[in-house]
């Protein structure tokens, strides 16, 4: 995901890409690999970089544990200039031009914006409505003799520390 400056023709040009799980780590996530799309916007000394990233993420499920392939399309913009301070939001950046190098590197903006894409919360689709709303999780762990019970039962090791407690 380096690119040479000299490369890169003025004006639009567009290159797409395809990058193996072997050649791009996403850390712990294990991915089926990239589909880069990247547009390039060259006018004098500024660069305009589009990306659109398509991958499938295998997570895990934060309740039930089950792996299950998760789909992420990421799209990203970063604005390569000379003598600027970085800058970055939640689509887009700002990155300093240093022309004397002739390379920019796209690979940390790729990998944030994929990683910035996974859930909080990792649930399995079986868990999630048509709606996008998640379902109950009603399982319970064990059973009761008698699940509809109102006396409040209490452990016997309570009752022994509260006698303890009585007699200082």
């Amino acid at each position: 995901m380096k690119f040479r400056i000299s490369d890169i023709p003025d004006s639009k040009s567009v290159r797409e890409l395809t990058v193996s799980p072997s050649d791009f780590s996403l850390g712990d996530i294990e991915h089926d690999g990239i589909d880069l799309k990247v547009q390039f916007t060259k006018i004098l000394n500024t660069l305009q970089v589009r990306y659109d990233a398509k991958t499938n993420l295998q997570l895990t499920c934060d309740r039930s544990l089950e792996k299950f392939s998760y789909p992420v399309d990421v799209n990203y913009v970063i604005l390569f200039k000379p003598d600027v301070e970085d800058d970055e939001s939640d689509n887009q950046a700002i990155r300093q031009l240093n022309v004397s190098s002739n390379i920019i590197d796209i690979e940390q903006e790729v990998r944030d914006s994929i990683l910035l894409s996974i859930p909080i919360k990792k649930l399995h689709p079986r868990f999630i409505r048509d709606d996008g709303t998640q379902t109950e999780y009603t399982e319970t762990f064990g059973h009761s003799e008698e699940p509809n019970s109102d006396e409040a039962s209490t452990d016997p090791r309570w009752d022994a520390l509260k006698q303890l407690k009585n007699k200082q």
